[in-house]
């Protein structure tokens, strides 16, 4: 009889939506003039950048494969700054020689999967596992993946920014000696009307 309940006792089924994330890696590469980085470069080189998401989550690597290219990697982290993307993402190196290309730009950024769920339930079955079950969980991994908004944040820590101390000081100061309420002003008038009436200082 202890067999028999054991057999048909009920395990909870736990099973944590997971978001699938993965890193991917675009490339553009330049073949510039004798004066650098021209307009249609530039405007290439924001497009580009913009078509990549969010730029505070991307990571560049500037190659460059000539000495012209090497003399526009200060104006390339230039416009790279004004794109939103900080000089602390970028990084240059000094590739193999390139008989196309004088500059190229790798960027690397992360998107989150959004799994496939499949309408419907499975035949019904004595045992009913619901484990092995594609289907299960599927739809609320699907809406938190498509809800992530830096994926980067999933699979790579982020670093605390700096604080700002007077700020912080602020806070404490406006803590422990708060601003006067609006009905303690109002009392400290209706008070000094009060007394002016009356004759009183």
């Amino acid at each position: 009889m202890c067999g028999l309940l054991s057999a048909c006792a009920i395990d909870s089924v736990q099973r944590q939506p997971e978001v699938q994330v993965e890193a991917v890696t675009h490339k553009i590469a330049l073949q510039l003039d004798q004066k650098g980085l021209s307009k249609s470069d530039q405007a290439a080189l924001n497009e580009f950048i913009y078509q990549r998401g969010d730029s505070s989550a991307l990571r560049i690597k500037i190659a460059t494969y000539s000495s012209k290219g090497a003399s526009a990697v200060p104006a390339l982290t230039a416009l790279l700054k004004q794109a939103g993307v900080y000089p602390s993402q970028v990084t240059s190196e000094v590739a193999e020689t390139s008989t196309v290309a004088d500059v190229a730009l790798f960027v690397e950024s992360y998107r989150s999967l959004v799994p496939n769920c499949v309408a419907g339930k499975l035949d019904h079955s004595m045992l009913n596992e619901f484990k092995s079950s594609p289907n299960f969980g599927c739809a609320n991994a699907s809406t938190l993946a498509q809800m992530v908004a830096t994926p980067r944040d999933l699979a790579i820590g982020r670093t605390l920014d700096a604080t700002e101390g007077r700020k912080a000081v602020s806070r404490v100061d406006t803590y422990y000696q708060p601003t006067t309420s609006n009905s303690d002003q109002a009392d400290k008038n209706n008070s000094s009307s009060i007394s002016s009436s009356l004759g009183g200082q």
